[in-house]
């Protein structure tokens, strides 16, 4: 095995401990009637709510996406929830009048390389000759440097695995958005983009909506109860930091004293909505800037109007498990492009 030196810059797990789990409450929920076992995917040409919808991305590959009802629900944690961070409260009633469609997994190499033309390695050369100064730990720099990583070096230095099934990772946010961007202009041309919605990354009130998935524990699949290092619930949903080396191979990275790395996609058991990985393999961007919650109560809320860091949500597979909680929250440089990091497109509402 080779173990690759990646700097995880801002890496949320880096700064909370991993303490005992409460339950979080959510005091209402609004979900009307929905079956999680949705139809295969639309025959129309354009995505119908209600209904899987199969974004084609070139001639041979597609992004499964579900649609996710519109209701309400407490976003954050209560301060009883002896593993969450300051910044998940005060907790914020958040009502979603306008249902969406969410990718079903992380975006993948193989998704990505169809629409950019790029795998890994390719996206991971571009940033390491990319010579743009982007604000990036208080100063101007470029991702490279602020990475640490050489401009020379050949990319297999910084790389883990290469399979296309495993989320796409070192991307920025900005690259991100960009490739919605692009999504949105061919699915425009092609007449098949909703009347009132785009693609783009879910915003983060949409995220925690989504992961939830119509639940109130600290996970979709019930309490965080620790046993050592290991939680029972996560093991089932999640890749994280004490299951993530279990009977990995290959390139990686050092995780809790053993190797580890991005893992497939959908390998664990997806929520009730039909999503994988909303928690645990790699964090994963969301739309708004990062900021204080509101409290109170919103609709539709899409953060700070401006901003230093983006959220991202999720936890990854070097995270402890308190950053596995489906309130977690993380906060990145948009320009950062990291192997912690990934993400997952939505077909959302036009705010």
């Amino acid at each position: 095995m080779i173990v690759r030196n990646v700097v995880d810059r801002y890496a949320p797990e880096m700064f909370k401990t991993q303490i005992t789990a409460a339950r979080l409450v959510i005091t209402s929920l609004s979900l009307g009637v929905f079956c999680a076992s949705q139809s295969l995917g639309s025959t129309s040409s354009v995505p119908q709510k209600g209904q899987t919808w199969n974004l084609p991305t070139s001639a041979n590959v597609t992004v499964e996406m579900r649609w996710i009802p519109p209701g309400n629900f407490i976003m954050g944690s209560p301060e009883s929830d002896s593993m969450s961070g300051s910044d998940e409260r005060p907790q914020t009633k958040v009502i979603l009048t306008g249902g969406f469609w969410l990718g079903k997994t992380i975006f993948t190499i193989g998704q990505w390389k169809s629409v950019t033309g790029l795998d890994v390695r390719g996206q991971l050369s571009k940033v390491l000759h990319d010579d743009t100064l982007c604000d990036l730990g208080g100063k101007k720099q470029t991702v490279r440097d602020f990475m640490r990583f050489s401009r020379d070096a050949d990319p297999e230095q910084y790389l883990a695995g290469e399979d296309l099934e495993l989320p796409m990772y070192f991307v920025s946010w900005n690259d991100a958005m960009e490739l919605c961007r692009k999504l949105n202009e061919r699915e425009h041309a092609a007449g098949r983009l909703p009347v009132g919605y785009e693609y783009s990354l879910p915003t983060e009130a949409e995220f925690e909506y989504a992961c939830r998935a119509g639940t109130t524990d600290a996970t979709y699949a019930g309490p965080l109860v620790m046993e050592g290092r290991r939680s029972a619930a996560l093991d089932k949903i999640a890749w994280y930091d004490a299951n993530s080396p279990d009977g990995y191979g290959g390139k990686g990275f050092a995780v809790s004293g053993r190797i580890g790395g991005p893992r497939l996609v959908a390998q664990k058991q997806p929520n009730a909505w039909g999503l994988y990985d909303m928690t645990g393999n790699i964090w994963q961007w969301c739309r708004n800037w990062y900021g204080p919650l509101p409290g109170g109560s919103q609709t539709n809320p899409v953060g700070p109007p401006a901003g230093r860091d983006r959220v991202n949500r999720g936890g990854s597979f070097g995270s402890g498990p308190n950053s596995e909680r489906s309130a977690a929250r993380a906060k990145n440089p948009p320009a950062e492009a990291s192997a912690y990091r990934g993400f997952r497109i939505g077909l959302c509402p036009v705010e």
